[in-house]
């Protein structure tokens, strides 16, 4: 496995998990039919600067950086507000329309910021391609895009 995928499902991993230890990470790409090392997860871990937080049920975990998860939400806010042409939804799908160049880089925002929700994305130069895991999340996604790219 690549390593922006373990990256993005690491991602995924710590909005869905209350991962304590390195060893958790294991197991549950284990449980997924990945193999990977603990070494690997110490070094995704220090690239992906995670941090550890409180836990809700005690100890701690680990959770992305607070800066990164503003930074994203802000660049996906004015990256939205410039180069979203049309959004629409259908069932699990999101289409969203952009100008021309502008969709990988809005797909790649889209995909941090709702990690949780997403089964998988698609683009091409100015088309994005989301399917979402629930058809409420798809609802409250396209909700959340069309008001990005309308606050101007």
């Amino acid at each position: 496995m690549r390593k922006q995928e373990r990256h993005r499902i690491i991602t995924q991993l710590l909005s869905e998990h209350n991962v304590k230890k390195q060893e958790d990470f294991v197991a549950i790409f284990a449980q997924r039919g990945v193999a990977v090392t603990q070494a690997t997860i110490s070094r995704d871990i220090k690239e992906m600067k995670l941090i550890k937080v409180p836990a809700q049920n005690g100890g701690y975990r680990y959770s992305l950086p607070r800066k990164e998860q503003e930074d994203v939400n802000e660049k996906l806010a004015d990256l939205l507000k410039e180069a979203v042409v049309s959004v629409n939804q259908m069932e699990k799908f999101i289409n969203v329309k952009t100008l021309p160049g502008n969709a990988a880089a809005c797909a790649n925002l889209l995909e941090k910021q709702f990690a949780a929700s997403l089964f998988t994305t698609l683009n091409d130069d100015d088309s994005i391609l989301l399917i979402v895991r629930t058809e409420e999340d798809a609802k409250r996604i396209q909700q959340d895009i069309m008001e990005k790219s309308q606050n101007n």
